[in-house]
């Protein structure tokens, strides 16, 4: 199942419409079960240690946009059923309920201001959700304050009474991330898709150890707790596996792996009896686990982003001759040792100039992105393809001879000769590709891809659309 959530060009009002109910059925439903879910953990009466529905509900504006705001107050009154007489609604539930639409509502609003919601998995929007998590536990600790009559209490009870409304509030914002995060690949991907690549990226061995690590330092952790009421001293258990895991294999992982720790940790927490324990200090393990994942996560991502720019093409995606050069030099020297052969391809556009001239520099690099990915499949996974420049790119095919480099050639041109057929009439491609060998044409690459260059030209001048083998024209 999927849930359209843009209607810039409707068949017609009534898709658009059918649109509208399912999502908005999704968004209640969804709403209510976490409100279900919410109970379950309730400490006292009115305080729950797991609360995400009201900032669940901000992401939602947020994805699906304001036209969804009086789904939004429904899905509050609906919420607390079967546990609220919504039949005999007062204006002591109005009040907190319209806290909750305007302070989560319009932070929804101002999240979907800032950021695209086609572009949710950024650093800008998780730095944004945890400001906005922050703002929207304060405003709502502000209004809870000025509701609760202070004068009849002390100042360090009014501070106590603040302080366990703020870090709950904040909790459920935070927790509330990877419960989106959830969703909006359900959204992307169907049911079927998303389990599908849960359970391939969770099974692995490492990760169900590690999962599983982090489940008994949980219940360690609580019962160690539970003997000094000191839960936060114990809590580095569970932090150290789940800061490891989001060093290792992501944001995403991390996420998963606190949520879930912190998840049975809450559990412990009621279903063992020690709810008159630290409640505050189990929310605050919860929050700090979650920021960070987070903030780990996207120091991370940024790392990698970084290493992509700098090893890697931004057009085509290929490596570039950094990469290129550093993989070769490894790949040469174990070549070197055990006394193989490597190729070297030099390859250009025959006519690619015609191209950008007559169909535009879009369309020229459309038709570089295509052709990287031919490249690829044209070569085995233990070789590289890089882009050189322009329109020229090197292979480097290890523990290749001449004669082997010369039947990959034949079959890049064969398939290449089909990919331009397909994309353009108008000018007529190919390529001309030269091949240099280790060790006989050269014992370093920068020698290596001259000579194959070399090659490349004379396959140019005798023809185009063919290849030349450097040894075989210039010895």
């Amino acid at each position: 199942m999927n849930y359209g959530v843009e209607f810039q060009n409707p068949a017609d009002a009534k898709t658009h419409a059918r649109r509208y109910v399912l999502n908005s059925l999704f968004f209640i439903f969804t709403f209510w079960a976490l409100n279900q879910v919410a109970y379950l953990f309730t400490v006292t009466e009115g305080v729950s240690l797991f609360y995400p529905p009201s900032a669940y509900a901000m992401f939602l504006i947020f994805l699906l946009g304001g036209k969804y705001l009086p789904v939004h107050f429904l899905a509050i009154y609906l919420g607390g059923l079967p546990y609220r007489d919504v039949f005999n609604y007062n204006l002591e539930m109005f009040i907190p309920d319209l806290r909750q639409f305007v302070i989560y509502g319009l932070a929804g609003l101002i999240l979907r201001k800032i950021n695209s919601p086609q572009k949710i998995i950024n650093a800008k929007f998780f730095l944004s959700v945890m400001v906005a998590s922050v703002l929207t536990a304060l405003i709502s600790t502000v209004i809870f304050v000025g509701g609760i009559g202070s004068n009849t209490l002390s100042f360090f009870s009014l501070i106590d009474r603040s302080s366990s409304f703020f870090v709950g509030n904040l909790t459920g914002a935070v927790t509330a991330i990877p419960i989106f995060l959830l969703f909006y690949q359900f959204w992307k991907l169907g049911w079927r898709e998303l389990i599908s690549s849960l359970l391939r990226n969770m099974l692995k061995p490492q990760k169900v150890v590690a999962l599983l690590i982090i489940i008994i330092l949980t219940a360690l952790v609580i019962q160690l707790g539970k003997m000094d009421e000191q839960f936060s001293r114990y809590y580095y258990l569970i932090l150290i596996p789940v800061v490891w895991s989001t060093v290792k294999w992501g944001l995403g992982n991390g996420l998963v792996f606190a949520f879930i720790g912190n998840l049975f940790a809450l559990s412990l927490f009621i279903f063992s009896g020690y709810s008159h324990y630290g409640i505050f200090e189990v929310q605050i393990m919860f929050v700090i686990s979650i920021v960070s994942v987070i903030l780990i996560g996207l120091v991370q991502d940024e790392r990698d982003l970084f290493y992509h720019r700098a090893m890697y093409d931004e057009l085509t995606g290929l490596a570039n001759m950094r990469l290129f050069r550093e993989v070769c030099f490894t790949s040469i020297a174990r070549a070197n040792r055990k006394g193989h052969e490597s190729s070297i391809l030099f390859i250009d556009v025959d006519g690619f100039k015609s191209v950008n001239d007559t169909l535009g520099h879009k369309f020229g690099d459309e038709i570089l992105q295509k052709l990287s990915q031919e490249l690829k499949y044209c070569v085995r996974g233990s070789d590289i393809v890089a882009r050189f420049g322009g329109d020229e790119f090197v292979v480097f095919l290890d523990e290749t001879s001449d004669e082997e480099a010369a039947g990959v050639s034949e079959k890049i041109i064969k398939q290449l000769a089909t990919l331009f057929r397909i994309h353009t009439d108008a000018v007529e491609l190919g390529v001309s590709i030269g091949i240099s060998l280790y060790p006989r044409d050269g014992a370093d690459i920068d020698t290596l891809i001259r000579k194959s260059d070399e090659a490349m030209y004379l396959a140019k001048k005798e023809g185009k659309n063919t290849y030349r083998i450097y040894g075989d024209h210039h010895r």
